[in-house]
């Protein structure tokens, strides 16, 4: 259990977040750290460590309402490969002209974007 962990308090009955709650000796130094119910103060329990179950990432709760919501299996990753002729955009070219204006091609002259292509193409070095 950690602090900001929602649970139910067995005190008030309440859905409640966990709040730590620092010990203090008598000469006010810090010797631990208590779970306490953010409504009414009550000491809540540490669970044993076989006892605690990992909480599933946002990520993962939510893509498990969704496919609860579209009423199907939950789809795997895609998997993405780049192919090696894949990506023959200007800014990667060799004859790339970059300036803080208007970028243009060596070759060509005329001005293009960072994203376009050519069949021109040659890779930089």
């Amino acid at each position: 259990m950690n602090g900001g962990r929602k649970v139910l308090c067995p005190h008030c009955g309440e859905k409640t977040l966990v709040r730590e709650r620092k010990v203090f000796d008598e000469n006010f130094s810090p010797v631990g750290v208590k779970f306490v119910c953010a409504f009414c103060g009550g000491e809540l329990e540490l669970p044993s460590a076989s006892d605690s179950v990992p909480a599933p990432s946002k990520q993962e709760e939510a893509a498990e309402r969704l496919s609860r919501l579209l009423g199907g299996e939950r789809a795997a990753k895609a998997a993405f490969a780049p192919e090696a002729d894949d990506g023959h955009f200007c800014l990667h070219c060799r004859n790339f002209v970059k300036h803080p204006f208007m970028n243009r091609c060596g070759l060509t002259m005329k001005e293009v974007q960072a994203i376009d292509s050519c069949e021109k193409f040659e890779a930089a070095e």
